[in-house]
């Protein structure tokens, strides 16, 4: 099975694949997917969600902290 992957702009109904001429008189599945993940922008705030509910307090650090406060 011959796979060929082709990222292109639909301008029209009408398209111009000079990648599928080696598959012309064969029997063959055409998929089109739209790529929704360039549209999408990432979610800037995702690393902060990804760390709620862990414990990421150093307790050292904390220590340090508290004892240089009561000074």
């Amino acid at each position: 099975m011959i796979a060929i992957r082709i990222q292109t702009r639909i301008d029209s109904e009408t398209l111009h694949l000079p990648e599928l001429r080696p598959l012309i008189g064969k029997r063959v599945e055409i998929i089109v997917q739209e790529e929704s993940a360039s549209e999408t922008p990432a979610d800037p705030y995702a690393p902060l969600f990804a760390l709620a509910g862990q414990d990421v307090v150093d307790p050292d650090a904390y220590q340090q902290l508290r004892a240089a406060s009561l000074i």
